[in-house]
């Protein structure tokens, strides 16, 4: 029997994962507090409820897709204050936090007869969507073992990296070459337009060639259309992961210039581009400093 799945957070990547066990023929429950999302979960087959409680009591897995760490915060203390569970949960965390706030809720939970697991993906919104995601699990195998069958239903891979933990540090090392290839998309578009070349031509050319990146595939269309909009990755929620990433990089008294290179635009988009644009939208920051 398939197991009865949670899902906190229905948005560009929780709504995804979502989906995918429907169509799987999983039984969701769901709950989000955006319309939009909501809407479009129920429409898919989804059990909307509007109670945390409800939803971990109803559910064996809990999945974890939340847009801020405040947020994270926020429902693993709610989930505390209701120490109601009789029965082993799992409970997968997705999101691109630190390793001390996963580690810190592990440890809470684990008072609860709730087991988590680490397990961030690699991968945009868009690629949510095709089930194109790299799942980096960590924690007890034998836990993450269970939750292969929902890893296999929404994405193409599950590779499993250790110790619980191992799954974020992963990650934000590839959103550290992230931060670079996207932005460094958008320094060779705005190049050769500059030097007269056709931007279709520009990305036909450098997809194709040993300069190309998943993050030129799939951000350069939406750069040369202006495609901001809806995000697959937005900026609010990357500038966080910006964050993240350096905070993880000073625990280990590391500096990485290319990478800051990269994140200072992010830094000076705060106050020029819509947060809620793609990360492709970084390069109407680099047109703005090269009065483009």
């Amino acid at each position: 029997m398939k197991q009865i799945i949670g899902s906190i957070g229905l948005g560009a990547m929780g709504g995804c994962y979502a989906s995918h066990l429907l169509d799987n023929k999983f039984i969701v429950y769901g709950i989000d507090p955006d319309q939009k999302n909501s809407t479009i979960f129920k429409s898919k087959g989804g059990i909307l409820l509007n109670n945390i409680n409800a939803l971990i009591e109803k559910s064996d897995v809990i999945i974890l897709s939340l847009p801020t760490v405040p947020i994270f915060k926020e429902i693993i203390e709610r989930i505390v204050k209701n120490d109601f569970q009789k029965k082993e949960k799992i409970l997968i965390d997705m999101n691109t936090i630190s390793f001390d706030d996963k580690l810190e809720a592990k440890s809470k939970l684990d008072n609860l007869n709730i087991k988590m697991i680490d397990a961030p993906v690699s991968g945009t919104g868009a690629q949510a969507k095709e089930k194109d995601l790299v799942i980096m699990s960590s924690g007890d195998k034998n836990i993450v073992d269970l939750c292969e069958k929902i890893f296999s239903s929404i994405g193409r891979k599950n590779i499993y990296v250790g110790n619980f933990g191992n799954g974020i540090k992963f990650k934000l090392l590839a959103n550290l070459l992230v931060t670079v290839h996207n932005t460094v998309a958008g320094e060779a578009l705005l190049l050769g337009k500059k030097a007269g070349l056709d931007p279709q031509m520009i990305y036909e050319v450098l997809s194709s060639g040993a300069g190309s990146s998943v993050m030129l595939d799939k951000r350069l269309p939406l750069m040369i259309n202006k495609e901001y909009v809806p995000a697959s990755a937005s900026m609010t929620i990357f500038l966080k992961d910006i964050e993240v990433i350096r905070d993880f990089l000073s625990s280990f008294n590391l500096n990485s210039p290319t990478f800051e290179a990269a994140a200072k635009i992010y830094d000076q988009a705060k106050d020029t581009i819509p947060k809620h644009y793609d990360t492709a939208a970084v390069y109407e920051q680099l047109k703005i400093n090269n009065n483009s």
